[in-house]
């Protein structure tokens, strides 16, 4: 599937390769990438097109960041995770804290964690407070950035009617957070996913939304969809993209590589033939198995209908099988090539950003657990629909 976002995606695949080469660049993303992709108006496929953005479907945004990570898996990650705090901001904030962070020369990238590690008090007119936030993924080149903050009153959480605590999200210029470090791993470094830390503060209640994000302010297809939904589409089309260039490197390396006593290069043998052939098929089933969920979801947004919670469970099925197959492809790919020992490595570098990227929270053990019951429950009722007469 290709359209117009994959290609400026793809017309960027020279300037990442050559730049994510640079030590300079190693812990986030390339200035001149940022650039490119600033020019190419990639940050903002999920922002309402009032805003500026493209309002783009959920497919679209998948292929685009699909693309991406076949150049780099790191870069892919981090625009993703931009993509998805712009779409926060532009669509649960208000009116007036919109036109504070979008109504400058240029559209703003935002960065946003959702764990609550912040606290926060409300006296009737400010919240005030701060706090230690993690993962602040592309707050490199973020205009604004939100952390979570749990409000407190008296020294205990403020509940809400449904027994969760209240928790506010507050984007603030970047300028005016600290960036704290934190941030040596074994793969996917140049995310740049550092610790920062917001100060206490006054906050005015029009620069909060609500972090459970149930209250858009402006209607858009990721507004319709969800946050959850989105943000499963973009890390599912990050690990597409890195199985689909280790599909293309281990194919290239073996055309070029013979074996010890061999005359013909590795992709000749039927033992490669047999097992390249098994991963491309994994492959190609979790791309349209995602491509079908995640284009169901989007013919639900188009006509303006909410997602079922099975629907809802469906996304968080496929987000996780396909984390789990392609970081299996990966690693296979890595060992059907010996070459790819050596540094540098493609094959290495991808197998270490797979590696951790799969372990993500909402690819997790608990995501089929939780998404079980209704998607069990269907099938057990699948018999009787089958039976039932038309209507």
């Amino acid at each position: 599937m290709t359209g117009e976002f994959v290609e400026r995606a793809r017309a960027l695949r020279g300037l990442i390769e050559s730049e994510v080469a640079k030590p300079e660049n190693g812990m986030t993303m390339a200035p001149k990438v940022v650039e490119a992709c600033r020019e190419a108006g990639l940050f903002w496929l999920l922002v309402p097109r009032e805003l500026g953005g493209s309002d783009a479907s959920t497919v679209e945004f998948i292929t685009m960041v699909e693309e991406l990570a076949s150049s780099d898996g790191a870069t892919a990650w981090s625009l993703m995770a931009n993509s998805a705090a712009t779409m926060v901001a532009s669509v649960y904030s208000s009116d007036a804290h919109v036109a504070r962070m979008f109504g400058g020369d240029r559209l703003p990238i935002m960065s946003s964690t959702y764990a609550p590690t912040g606290r926060v008090t409300f006296d009737g007119k400010v919240y005030h407070g701060g706090g230690l936030h993690s993962w602040g993924t592309g707050i490199g080149h973020a205009d604004w950035v939100s952390g979570a903050n749990v409000v407190f009153d008296g020294g205990a959480p403020v509940m809400l009617p449904d027994g969760k605590p209240k928790v506010v999200g507050a984007f603030v210029p970047t300028s005016e957070i600290e960036l704290a470090g934190n941030w040596n791993v074994i793969g996917l470094q140049a995310t740049g996913s550092f610790d920062y830390r917001v100060s206490d503060r006054d906050i005015p209640p029009d620069w909060t939304f609500n972090q459970y994000w149930t209250e858009p302010q402006r209607p858009s297809r990721a507004a319709t969809l969800g946050t959850l939904v989105v943000v499963c589409g973009g890390h599912t089309a990050v690990l597409l993209g890195m199985a689909r260039r280790a599909l293309a490197e281990a194919a290239l390396q073996a055309s070029k590589k013979k074996r010890l006593y061999s005359p013909d290069c590795i992709a000749t043998t039927p033992v490669f033939q047999n097992e390249f052939l098994k991963l491309e098929a994994l492959y190609q089933a979790a791309r349209a198995l995602a491509l079908d969920v995640y284009g169901e979801a989007d013919r639900m947004a188009e006509a303006g209908t909410p997602l079922s919670d099975l629907q809802i469970q469906r996304v968080r099925q496929v987000t996780t099988w396909v984390h789990g197959t392609c970081r299996e492809v990966v690693s296979q790919c890595f060992a059907l090539v010996s070459s790819a020992l050596r540094q540098p490595s493609v094959l290495g570098k991808y197998m270490a950003d797979a590696s951790v990227a799969a372990h993500h929270i909402i690819a997790g053990p608990m995501s089929l657990i939780e998404a079980a019951p209704p998607i069990i429950a269907h099938w057990a009722q699948s018999r009787d629909a089958e039976a039932a007469p038309a209507q």
